[in-house]
């Protein structure tokens, strides 16, 4: 039921020169931003304000810039709230990007905002922090499976959430008991190394050619790719993307948020393993 932009409110929103699409390279970052109000969304009509809106109807707001990530790439959206002061509130509960326009969509708590006014955006870091931990744990285990089961391994989905993280990948047969605790015991021993997480934007084609760089088959990314690597600076892989080192390390493509360094995640275990379709296992 969570309000939703289409087709013809793209359209529109492409018409109206005031907003652009928005910035949202803060959410790789933490802390509040001040923002501005850029539209107001409901019931397939853009307000100037919220007052137009019947109270308790949920409702969206787009903002110049955002702090929060949007759900994409198995990673789930950030909540919170955008704030002015003392005088309105809206109540975050879904964050969506619709070809670059980031809809915040949720609930006033009080008060109303208008098109044009500076408000607080301020995402829930206590809900993020969870998220974060395992979407670094989903890289470090993505690179425990290789190492154990060889390069045929390739990513088939994920599922990054504040209480769990799910991953689907390709494999022919049921892991046995020696190769789960072989895969548990590499993340963890990653981990615990406290190695310091980079990321950095890289032109598609010189990322493509990194040496162990994984992505998901299939998957389209943008150019540039952001390259995140577990331990190792972009800038050192990127002196020689052939250096047969980069098998060692954790490098993928992806836009999502992670810990500054693997320490914060402690340990990861495995809860559960299962085949889920004909040569896709999925690990709990």
């Amino acid at each position: 039921d969570t309000v939703k932009l289409g087709v013809h409110e793209l359209g529109k929103l492409e018409k109206m020169n005031d907003v652009q699409k928005t910035d949202d390279m803060a959410k790789f970052e933490k802390g509040n931003i001040n923002a501005q109000i850029k539209a107001i969304y409901h019931g397939k009509l853009f307000h100037t304000s919220t007052d137009d809106i019947a109270e308790g109807e949920q409702l969206g707001i787009i903002l110049d810039r955002t702090n929060f990530y949007a759900e994409q790439g198995g990673q789930e959206n950030d909540t919170g709230r955008i704030i002015i002061d003392g005088r309105a509130e809206l109540e975050v509960g879904d964050v969506q990007s619709y070809a670059g326009y980031v809809l915040h969509t949720g609930f006033m708590k009080y008060g109303s905002f208008s098109v044009g006014d500076t408000v607080v955006s301020e995402y829930d870091e206590l809900r993020r922090w969870p998220i974060r931990n395992n979407h670094t744990g989903t890289h470090i285990l993505n690179f425990a499976l290789k190492e154990v089961l060889g390069d045929g391994v390739d990513q088939k989905g994920s599922l990054v959430a504040a209480e769990k993280l799910r991953f689907d990948f390709s494999h022919k047969s049921a892991l046995s008991d020696s190769e789960l605790e072989k895969i548990e015991r590499i993340s963890t021993d990653y981990i615990r190394k406290n190695s310091i997480v980079y990321a950095q934007d890289v032109p598609l084609a010189t990322a493509r050619q990194i040496t162990g760089v994984r992505a998901v088959f299939g998957e389209t990314y943008p150019d540039p790719v952001r390259v995140v690597s577990v331990g190792v600076d972009v800038e050192e892989i990127l002196k020689n993307v052939k250096d047969p080192r980069w098998n060692e390390v954790s490098i993928e493509f992806c836009g999502g948020t992670h810990v500054q360094k693997t320490g914060d995640i402690k340990e990861l275990v495995i809860l559960a393993e299962s085949g889920i379709a004909k040569g896709i296992s999925r690990i709990i």
